[in-house]
């Protein structure tokens, strides 16, 4: 359970959710290559038709982080990394994290970027040199990171609502030439309503119309945070959305509760498949929920059967189990979402006369 991070990305319409939810599949190898298109999240024919999200997509990734030294430095680097910033260093491509400050400073200010952006990209990691933040130093090891992306209009801010039911952090995206808006404000107050840890993030900086200081004046000014926290990222290009990866591990609470207690999933959406029946995507507070096992709905009353359980990568994948923290679907026998309502708490039929 603390190698678990539950988390989501809320911003303002077009300030890059989904983009960035693209990039973090891309980086963690959640999506092979060839499968990967943009805005991969949004499933919907009207969604790819329009480019707007308007249901939310939970996606499970396997990120491996690695430990930072105590000087702050960034990680060291393995023989494959090396092998790579050196061959694209001699291409003068894209510029990996293990590449030399000086060399970055070098590449960036060739490929025409600001003095601004050269600077940032020389400099070590800021984000590292800051403290580690609430689980302290972990050993190279691989997190769960279950991510759920959200819509941005305010039409759809019941979805987001939701989300952040599920988590225990969030990722606030900015864009850094339009700044704050409406609804970077809505679903940052309904954040704090939840007492998410919030990670800030401005997108977009690789634009001309970037205005990164001001905008992380109005970002320090509404959640009271160091400017050495807020992370400057372009999702399209994948600049720096590595140290956003890394952030999550660090800043964000590993989830808790008991696994050995009566099982408490919350549903925070549902849906019915025409194939499958009803399906749930649940979040389990206590206890464990297995494939096969009898479940009971505790607002509705409904009783059923879990006839398969997994997590979504970004298609269904079968588990034998959904343990404690963690995010997942259950393939239910019900025959109306009526009986499976989202808000609800899912437990065994076993623990009803408890």
């Amino acid at each position: 359970m603390n190698n678990i991070r539950n988390f989501c990305i809320i911003a303002h319409i077009d300030h890059g959710k989904s983009t960035l939810a693209d990039r973090m599949m891309e980086m963690t190898g959640t999506v092979e290559k060839r499968d990967m298109k943009s805005q991969l999240l949004d499933s919907m024919d009207l969604e790819r038709e329009k480019g707007i999200t308007i249901k939310l997509a939970p996606v499970r990734m396997k990120y491996e982080y690695q430990e930072m030294e105590a000087s702050g430095t960034s990680p060291l680097p393995s023989s494959k990394t090396l092998k790579e910033s050196s061959r694209r260093s001699l291409d003068a491509g894209p510029v990996s994290r293990s590449a030399p400050s000086s060399e970055k400073s070098e590449i960036s200010s060739e490929a025409g970027a600001t003095p601004s952006t050269a600077t940032r990209l020389a400099q070590p990691n800021s984000r590292a040199c800051a403290d580690v933040g609430v689980n302290g130093l972990a050993q190279p090891n691989v997190y769960d990171l279950n991510l759920i992306d959200t819509p941005g209009h305010v039409d759809f801010s019941y979805e987001v609502s939701r989300s952040l039911q599920a988590c225990e952090g969030a990722v606030l995206v900015v864009d850094a030439s339009q700044g704050i808006q409406a609804q970077t404000l809505a679903n940052v107050y309904l954040a704090m309503e939840q007492d998410l840890t919030i990670i800030p993030v401005l997108n977009k900086v690789d634009l001309p119309a970037a205005d990164v200081p001001r905008v992380s004046k109005q970002v320090i000014n509404l959640l009271g945070c160091d400017e050495s926290e807020i992370i400057h990222i372009s999702a399209k290009t994948g600049q720096n959305v590595d140290q956003v990866l890394a952030a999550i591990v660090e800043r964000i609470p590993a989830p808790k509760g008991q696994p050995h207690d009566p099982t408490r999933a919350l549903i925070f959406d549902s849906y019915y498949d025409d194939y499958r029946g009803v399906i749930l995507y649940v979040r389990v507070v206590d206890g464990q929920i297995k494939k096969s096992e009898a479940i009971h709905m505790m607002a509705t009353g409904a009783n059923g059967l879990a006839l398969e359980v997994g997590h979504l990568s970004p298609g269904m994948i079968p588990d034998p189990s959904l343990d404690t923290g963690e995010i997942g679907y259950i393939v239910t026998n019900l025959k109306t979402t009526r009986e499976a309502r989202v808000g609800d708490t899912v437990t065994l039929s076993k623990y009803c006369n408890l």
